[in-house]
């Protein structure tokens, strides 16, 4: 996948004129299970409105899909250790921001970063989120969107849709990176903005050093995600899909 430089795109250009929508339609009462292919995208995708959703009292599973260990390549075995330590810390210090004094459950899935499919989350192992989200009364699942141009997140958009049916909850979608570019999207897009989880929001995404940070250049191949991408999705209002 390609990494735009500016925040252009149909999408965007769309939610110009998208209608709002408040934290009781996208997580109705009861819990709310959020799927996130990487650390970090619940936060730029999502961050307000699950931050939102937390004070109002709605319970979080947050189903981790991959550990974002290849975010920089060529790293030994003990690199890569050190990478996923890191980007869990970062996810655990962005939650504590996002929802303070709130435990957000997280399940990791450990499906390979980079080139996950959905038949990689075994059988099993999606029967154990389906039980574990019955438990919790989940009411709404949110992933990332079917059209974000990257693998993972592709599985993550098909992964909800299932686990929703299952549940037989409503399914919204949130897009990361299909935002930018030209795009087919559906129709209806829906705006969710929030002052105070908007301020949540940003110090979250100060936690993502590893992916974020523009006071040292990265090392060759390492991520960075560029400066004009880091503002949006600080200050855009977050878009979500209405799947069903």
């Amino acid at each position: 996948m390609s990494v735009p430089q500016s925040a252009e795109g149909s999408v965007l250009g769309a939610s110009r004129t998208a209608v709002p929508v408040d934290i009781e339609s996208l997580a109705p009462p009861g819990a709310l299970l959020v799927i996130a292919p990487h650390p970090d995208d619940e936060t730029l995708g999502c961050g307000q409105a699950l931050s939102a959703a937390a004070a109002a009292g709605r319970d979080i599973l947050l189903v981790l899909l991959t550990d974002g260990e290849a975010s920089t390549p060529g790293k030994t075995p003990a690199e890569r250790n050190r990478l996923v330590a890191q980007r869990l810390d970062e996810l655990r210090n962005a939650l504590s921001l996002l929802a303070p004094g709130k435990r957000i459950r997280i399940e990791r899935t450990r499906l390979p970063d980079g080139k996950s499919t959905p038949c990689d989350l075994a059988i099993d192992r999606a029967e154990e989120l389906l039980v574990d989200a019955r438990k919790m009364k989940v009411a709404a699942v949110w992933s990332t969107w079917r059209g974000d141009p990257h693998c993972d997140h592709q599985t993550a958009a098909i992964i909800g849709r299932r686990l929703a049916e299952r549940l037989g909850v409503p399914f919204w979608t949130y897009p990361v990176w299909g935002r930018f570019g030209e795009r087919p999207h559906p129709g209806e897009l829906r705006l969710f903005a929030d002052d105070s989880a908007a301020l949540r929001k940003q110090s979250a995404m100060q936690c993502y050093r590893s992916q974020l940070d523009q006071t040292a250049p990265p090392a060759a191949g390492e991520f960075r995600m560029p400066p004009a991408l880091v503002d949006h999705f600080a200050t855009h209002p977050e878009i979500f899909f209405r799947e069903f």
